[in-house]
């Protein structure tokens, strides 16, 4: 948490040497969150103690604020509430996160994993490259501890399920992959990390829901209600991926995965989770856990094939389910 309170501690200050501001971006978590805001805007550690000493000095920023320094310094109480709340209750809030995500863990795999919580940026979670960590920011959560523990979950679980692939068995094989069977089989990746991850932090089992988990919970609602649209959304990426070589992987990322439409196929990979759960339980979400990616949508489709005859399943076209039997091909080579 020290780089949240060093954060805090700034921000409360009406001055800031620049000797003090490069300490506090060198902070491990710090250290992160610029990887992570350089990653989608370019600005770097530079950015982060101008901009941060700016706000101090004048109560704002006149520029781009991509640090979103301007909402931590108005929330900063709601901060400075949920910090104290983990730091006094730390065990308890620990055990509380474990009972979310322990259902979709399978029961041999023995992981530790590293919690940064940050102030700042514009994503609530992430993780970045092979780090062990998983981070959040708490400057949107308000006094949501339910929502926060929620959210933890989410992020852990992406490092579990980073652990959890690194205990793969590959298999050697000298043919070459192109480059649209590459990018299309990591869409697929990120189809079951994300889908998977949704289904577990999923905020709509929070009986008590307050101003962050109700906005999380909306969401949840909104695309469920647009499910079918989703999965449609999805299709159309995967298939020009696939068949066009000239298609940009981050371009078609960015429309399936980021904020920017809305995560959607976040939401297409939650349907796909729950449905697994509904009919195969738990315990077959955690063993997808240390399988190779592909093995979620190919198991889904197997399921409904399977369920003919069930209606509430959302499918997907003949032309994706070839796409995915030839991706197959690829299963613990990639």
């Amino acid at each position: 948490m020290a780089s949240a309170e060093k954060i805090c501690q700034l921000l409360s200050q009406k001055k800031a040497d620049t000797i003090e501001l490069k300490k506090a971006a060198g902070l491990y978590g710090n250290q992160l969150l610029i990887k992570k805001v350089k990653g989608y805007s370019g600005a770097g550690e530079d950015v982060f103690i101008n901009t941060l000493k700016e706000i101090i000095e004048t109560g704002t920023i006149k520029g781009r604020d991509e640090y979103n320094w301007k909402l931590v310094k108005e929330k900063l109480p709601e901060i400075n509430q949920l910090l104290n709340y983990i730091r006094s209750n730390n065990r308890v809030f620990i055990e509380e996160v474990k009972a979310i995500i322990q259902p979709y863990l399978p029961k041999e795999l023995k992981a530790a994993a590293k919690a940064c919580f940050l102030a700042g940026g514009g994503s609530l979670g992430f993780t970045i490259g092979n780090d062990p960590s998983f981070n959040v920011a708490l400057q949107k959560i308000g006094d949501d501890i339910k929502g926060l523990q929620y959210l933890v979950a989410h992020e852990l679980y992406h490092s579990l399920q980073d652990i959890g692939q690194s205990s793969r068995v590959y298999q050697k094989d000298d043919k070459k992959i192109t480059y649209p069977e590459k990018a299309t089989y990591y869409l697929l990746y990120n189809l079951w990390a994300e889908g998977i991850a949704n289904f577990v932090g999923d905020m709509a089992a929070i009986k008590d829901l307050k101003e962050f988990s109700k906005e999380q919970a909306g969401q949840y609602q909104k695309n469920r209600a647009r499910r079918y649209q989703n999965f449609q959304l999805l299709e159309a990426l995967l298939y020009r991926q696939y068949h066009d070589s000239t298609a940009n992987y981050q371009a078609t990322y960015d429309i399936g995965f980021s904020t920017a439409f809305d995560e959607t196929s976040y939401f297409v990979g939650y349907e796909m989770a729950k449905k697994i759960a509904q009919h195969q339980g738990n315990e077959a979400i955690a063993a997808l856990l240390v399988k190779d990616p592909i093995r979620f949508i190919a198991d889904y489709i197997a399921l409904y094939q399977k369920l003919a005859d069930d209606q509430s399943f959302v499918r997907f076209s003949r032309s994706t389910e070839e796409i995915v039997s030839r991706l197959l091909a690829w299963e613990n080579k990639l």
